[in-house]
């Protein structure tokens, strides 16, 4: 781990605590019943995740989870992702137009194709109030980019509307479970156990424009458009 690693894996475990105790410390999801019929909507980008990352997320972490308890929503394998940057959070009706997609496409195919591939390194669990993610550790070069992008949003009149735990550091996760309700004290206990797993590494080549629910659901989900990075 780098030292800007150990740094970014402080302030999440931060934040981790400080949610615990005050869940309007961040924009967080709120419980959901049911998140394959949840109609609020969000617009991002994303990177999915590889099968073979995809499977020791489900081996390692889903699986012993759900055992505890079926009823929490896992989610499936193709909807796994790290969110580069949430455009407009989940809201009904949604919070952007047509006009902010159209926006957004522009911006991302003149962006995106003039950067090279990021590499993630998936190790720790991330308790949340309403979700438990797998913290994906990160290199300066993905901070500032991302730092960048989001400015590039903000000149083109589309402002991200999440609240975020800190400026210092960009944090990014790919969440595998929701709650739909709180979860129990075994179930908890468990992520403890699982709170230093490492999952697995890759290069994220592309990323797409998405529209999705909370819980990312296939058929709530609409991939606008897909952009590859710089080939390296």
């Amino acid at each position: 781990m780098t030292p800007f690693q150990t740094r970014q894996l402080a302030l999440m475990r931060q934040m981790e605590q400080t949610l615990a105790s005050d869940a309007a410390a961040a924009t967080i999801v709120a419980f959901q019943a049911d998140y394959a019929t949840d109609n609020q909507l969000c617009l991002s980008l994303n990177a999915f995740v590889p099968h073979e990352i995809t499977q020791s997320i489900q081996s390692k972490l889903i699986d012993p989870l759900r055992l505890l308890d079926p009823s929490q929503y896992y989610y499936p394998e193709g909807s796994l992702h790290i969110t580069f940057h949430s455009i407009r959070v989940v809201h009904n009706p949604p919070t952007y137009t047509t006009a902010d997609i159209e926006m957004s496409k522009q911006l991302l195919g003149t962006i995106i194709p003039s950067q090279r591939p990021f590499p993630f390194t998936l190790h720790g669990v991330l308790s949340m109030p309403t979700s438990a993610s797998v913290i994906a550790l990160i290199t300066p070069e993905y901070n500032r980019f991302i730092q960048n992008l989001r400015r590039a949003f903000v000149r083109a009149g589309i402002p991200d509307d999440k609240k975020y735990f800190t400026d210092e550091t960009v944090f990014a996760n790919c969440t595998f479970c929701r709650y739909t309700h709180t979860p129990t004290k075994a179930f908890l206990e468990k992520l403890q156990e699982l709170k230093d797993t490492y999952v697995g590494e890759f290069l994220a080549s592309n990323v797409s424009l998405v529209e999705t629910n909370a819980g990312a659901y296939p058929s709530r989900t609409t991939i606008f458009e897909t952009y590859r990075f710089k080939e390296i």
